[in-house]
This record gives C-alpha cells, structure tokens and sequence, in this order.
C-alpha cells in the first residue's frame, strides 16, 4: 500500500516524530544501562564504606552527585556492571581499572579525553605498562587525585633522579620551589619536556638571561644545554657533567698556558719582593688549568670583544 507524500509530514506523524527524538534525547541524558537497574551505590557502601565516604568528597565524586541517573550509580560508572559480584561476593566478577595494566587507562580516557592527553599512547609511562591508577587514585588521596604530594610519587620509580637531586649541586626540588610537572609531562607529548618544548627552549623559559642571542656565541648553547650540564644534580657546581677544566677539554684543546715551561728555584716579584715563592717545573699547569671560567667567564655569549685576545670575541672573557 502506497501512502500519499503529505502524510508523512501529517499533523500525527510529526508527533510521533517529537516522541521518537524525545526517548533520543532522554537515552542520551540518562544512559540505559544506568537506569536498567544496576547496583545502587547504597549498596555498595554497605561494604565498602570507608571508600564511599571518601570517594564522595573527591572531584569525580562531587562531578557525579550532580548529574541526574548517575548520582545513585556512581561506582558502577567506572566498575562496570556489579551485579554479579554483589550476588557471588566475588571480586573477579567485577571490573578493577586499577588491575588491567595499561588497559585501565583507557576507562579514565572516555572521560579525560582533552589534549593534554592526546598522547598517551606514545608516553613513556604508557609503554611501561602503567595506567592512571599507578599514579592516581579516583577514591581519596592529595590534590589532583596523586596517591603521593610532591616529587615523592616520582621518586618511587626514578631512585637515580632521587640520587641525583641530593646532589650538592641541584635544581630546588626537594626545596619545593620546583616540581617534577615543571620540566616533564607525565602524560606524554612529542618531547620528554613539557608544553612540547626541546630541552634548550624548556631551560631558557626560566634562565632567560642566557638565551642571546649574542653576538660571540659558543656553540653548544645554541645545540643543547645538555651537553655540558645535567638537570637533575652534579657534584660539579652549576649542575655541570664534570668539573672543570676537564669538561672544556672534551671539546678543547689543551690552554696554550700549559706549555709554558716552569722552572726550578726561588724567585721574589719586583713589585713586591716579600710576595716570593718557589717555582716548580708544573706550576703553569697547576696555576692555568685550574677553572676554565676565571678567563673565560662569558661561557653562553658575549656581545664585547676580548681584551689582549687575538680571537676577538671568541674567547668569551667579557
């Protein structure tokens, strides 16, 4: 039976039309498998009550209150179905996130799915097998859902950055002026840094007065700064790889000062004879090649000439 165009569009199709994408809208608003009755979380916190009075004073737990359909079903939210496991009183018949490796993750992203995790798939942490609960905790913790403050919760893994920042020389971690989050992005990105950015763009955004440019540079700052320093300590000052000169002279050639040739024997200045000492066939060696920087104390750029230097500029005395 064929029916006529016009009444398609009649005025009882069109409410049938209205209720169809009415029950659209409130399957939308108030998902099936919340409202087909699952486990209520009453029920749960029957059980599990330190963790529901705890969990209802964290974000995710004030998020949910607020939303109709998912205020009474909350757990079930991020657990699955609880059904089974309310009925056998087995754990196995209920979803853990916390136990699914780095597939638990993938639970957290249908929720956190801004751009500070479009990368996730790539991160280190990701291809270590860890998920969001490794780090995280969505029942109580500190701020920011982290199972410990401060670099502590890093340091649990990274023992050789631990080591490291107790070095003489270090950035103020442990001081609490600097955190971990200010140079790495746990959750990945295209670098290891943050906001995306090379280790020499990261390190300038704080030490900006060594940036240039200049007009006499020297060549690995405008490379990596890592190449001469390490981030996380040193015994060497200034977060230095070694001290000096023997870190100058990985690039370097010996000074030209240590193949002056000493000598033996007394000798007093004629300015000031009461100055004397005893020269020693080393004592140019052991004088010059103490600090590269008491002569070179411009080591990232000079914009000034040298004095009494035939390199011009290139010497970076000043």
């Amino acid at each position: 039976m064929l029916i006529p165009r016009n009444d398609c569009y009649g005025p009882g199709t069109r409410t049938l039309w209205f209720c169809l994408f009415a029950v659209a809208v409130l399957l939308w608003v108030y998902p099936p498998a919340v409202q087909a009755g699952g486990v209520a979380d009453e029920v749960c916190a029957a059980c599990h009550d330190e963790i529901s009075e705890a969990f209802a004073l964290t974000p995710h737990g004030r998020y949910l209150s607020e939303r109709p359909g998912l205020a009474e079903y909350s757990c079930e939210t991020c657990h699955g179905s609880a059904v089974g496991h309310v009925e056998e009183g087995d754990p196995e018949l209920i979803i853990n996130p916390a136990k699914q490796d780095q597939f638990g993750s993938q639970m957290c992203l249908t929720c956190h799915d801004d751009a500070q995790f479009d990368d996730w798939s790539f991160a280190h942490h990701n291809a270590a097998d860890l998920n969001c609960a490794s780090c995280h905790t969505v029942h109580g913790g500190t701020t920011g859902g982290m199972k410990k403050s401060g670099p502590d919760l890093c340091y649990d893994c990274h023992t050789d950055v631990r080591t490291a920042s107790l070095m003489p020389s270090h950035h103020p971690v442990a001081e609490g002026k600097m955190s971990c989050q200010d140079c790495h992005n746990p959750h990945g990105g295209q670098t290891q840094m943050t906001l995306n950015s090379t280790s020499r763009e990261l390190c300038f955004s704080c030490h900006a007065d060594i940036e240039g440019p200049f007009v006499y540079e020297h060549a690995p700052v405008n490379e990596d700064c890592m190449i001469c320093h390490t981030p996380h300590g040193s015994v060497a000052d200034n977060l230095l790889k070694q001290t000096e000169p023997a870190l100058c002279l990985n690039c370097h050639p010996m000074h030209f000062h240590a193949n002056v040739p000493g000598w033996d024997g007394a000798f007093a200045t004629p300015q000031t004879p009461e100055r004397a000492g005893v020269s020693t066939p080393d004592g140019w060696k052991r004088g010059m090649l103490t600090k590269c920087t008491q002569c070179h104390t411009e080591v990232h750029g000079s914009d000034h000439p040298s004095q009494a230097a035939s390199t011009a500029g290139n010497a970076l005395t000043r």
